[in-house]
């Protein structure tokens, strides 16, 4: 439900600027010479002499130190690996569940991050999706990222996390489901339909060789916006380094665009790729959606499945998109 009657602006949502606080970095788990307050991590980028990536992992003994990236297995998780002598019943909750720490700087989330370092960022989230969708028990991997305390983010330094499930979720299945049967009535991916008609329409937002930004028809979430490869792929893992680095930019460039008009929102963002061996190759198109947390889902949203959305896409779209005019060109 769009309630262009309720329409509101821009600085309705900006948040107000927060004074600068120095971060105790002896308390954060994640700084540089914390590395023994979390688990050994299951991939470590360091950097090497020649100024390539080397790829480690840690061990009850060794924590690896100058790190670029790490990641770990979540302290709390909701998904956990199998039991030696697990039969995969149906209901247990199977699965994997880390937290990849996206830089030893604290603050180096994607809208303000080093382009380089974001390609890192974007690397490992491949090599976890690799490692992890070749366990026999996982069906999915999900990759998300939530920034800020009001979008679940318990701690501020730059992290993303990596659940895996023994089944495909709900939204996703239901997006399989539509993008088949699309395909079967028209012969097309219906994904690649959407990027070329939203290029050229009112809620474009950004474009670079490789991917497009646009807000979308029916948008949830104020402001929210979608990042779709402009190459029919259905996963992550065909990803080469021209498009890693062209992923990195769009990040930059957008969630650094939503940072500057509504002065650092929360925000959720999350990778839908195709489920471990799907044979969705000609149908399925795999995306980034980013939902700015900017309202309260209350009664009515959580008892219909109904959503009102106060901001126009076309609305949020062109705010953006101007924004990142100004600031990112």
């Amino acid at each position: 439900m769009i309630a262009t009657h309720r329409k509101r602006r821009p600085t309705d949502f900006a948040k107000k600027k927060a004074t600068s606080q120095s971060v105790d970095k002896s308390s954060c788990p994640f700084c540089p010479g914390n590395e023994r307050k979390t688990p050994p991590a299951v991939l470590v980028y360091l950097m090497g002499k020649d100024g390539s990536i080397v790829k480690k992992k840690d061990t009850n003994e060794l924590r690896h130190k100058n790190w670029l990236i790490r990641c770990i297995p979540n302290l709390y998780p909701a998904f956990s690996p199998p039991e030696m002598k697990e039969n995969f019943e149906s209901g247990r909750a199977v699965g994997h569940h880390e937290v990849l720490i996206e830089s030893p700087d604290h603050n180096e989330h994607p809208a303000v991050a080093r382009l380089s370092h974001l390609t890192h960022v974007i690397n490992a989230y491949v090599d976890r999706l690799k490692t992890l969708s070749s366990k026999p028990y996982v069906r999915y991997v999900s990759i998300f990222r939530n920034h800020g305390s009001e979008a679940g983010a318990s701690l501020s330094h730059a992290h993303s996390q990596i659940i895996t499930t023994p089944t495909i979720p709900i939204i996703l299945s239901n997006e399989l489901k539509a993008s088949k049967e699309c395909y079967e009535a028209n012969g097309t991916c219906v994904f690649c339909d959407i990027l070329e008609k939203e290029k050229k329409g009112t809620r474009f937002i950004w474009e670079n060789e490789s991917f497009v930004v646009f807000a979308p028809w029916a948008a949830v979430h104020p402001f929210e916006f979608w990042i779709l490869p402009k190459t029919h792929k259905t996963t992550l893992l065909d990803l080469q380094p021209k498009t890693v680095k062209d992923l990195a930019r769009a990040l930059n460039v957008c969630l650094g665009g939503l940072n500057s008009l509504l002065n650092d929102p929360p925000y959720n963002y999350g990778f839908h790729i195709a489920p471990n061996n799907g044979k969705v190759d000609e149908f399925y198109h795999w995306h980034l959606e980013v939902y700015p947390k900017l309202t309260i889902w209350a009664g009515f949203e959580k008892s219909t499945g109904i959503y009102i959305n106060v901001v126009p896409p076309e609305d949020s779209a062109k705010s953006l998109k101007q924004t990142i005019q100004r600031h990112h060109a």
